[in-house]
């Protein structure tokens, strides 16, 4: 069973935490790939595992951070966040949200947005970050929701990520470990893994 939340900087902190030890392992594999302790294939998958393990990590933060907010829970920087929803706890938030839902999506910057409008006074303090973000964030759905389901409507979806990156479609398509390892084309200095993780920092900080 999920965790019950109470405060936005626990949950903060939790999530942070675990990013800076995603971070520190990609590294090790980097070297261990340099010293020619790993074989690319060997890197690709492990930075597929990567990515989505961070992916995970920042839905349980949404969901738990967009939980607390519903409940009116001040950020840390103090400021007041106003609810639409007036549930009995952390739990009873969420089912208020879900209703009949068998689930509630996190992963899709759309639902998000349109979920911050519904219950936060102005989508205060998500709506604006995601609308921000929002080509970056379904992109990197595209990819999390391949890795989850390497079907053909998911492969179709990736394609559009790497047409935006190509400029067409690649005569060999890449891994998704692959593309998680290519140069960024707003930084030579960073491959796009390590873009990934300076956005989940950047959405984190922004919301908290």
């Amino acid at each position: 069973m999920s965790k019950k939340r109470i405060k936005i900087s626990a949950t903060y902190n939790d999530f942070s935490s675990q990013l800076k030890s995603l971070r520190s392992f990609d590294q090790v594999n980097q070297t261990n790939f340099q010293n020619k302790k790993l074989s690319k294939k060997q890197l690709h998958i492990l930075s597929e595992s990567t990515f989505f393990s961070a992916f995970r990590e920042y839905e349980n933060f949404i969901r738990d951070v967009f939980l607390l907010y519903t409940q009116e829970k001040k950020r840390m920087s103090g400021a007041k966040v106003v609810s639409y929803l007036q549930p009995k706890d952390f739990f009873h938030a969420e089912n208020l949200i879900k209703s009949s839902m068998p689930f509630l999506d996190w992963n899709s910057p759309d639902t998000i947005i349109e979920r911050s409008e519904l219950y936060l006074k102005d989508g205060y303090p998500i709506k604006a970050l995601y609308t921000t973000n929002k080509s970056s964030l379904s992109s990197y759905k595209k990819i999390r929701n391949h890795i989850a389901h390497n079907s053909t409507e998911s492969m179709n979806s990736f394609k559009k990520v790497l047409r935006g990156y190509f400029g067409t479609n690649p005569l060999v398509i890449p891994s998704v470990g692959e593309y998680l390892l290519l140069t960024s084309k707003t930084d030579q200095n960073k491959y796009h893994l390590l873009e990934f993780f300076d956005l989940l920092e950047d959405m984190a900080n922004g919301i908290k």
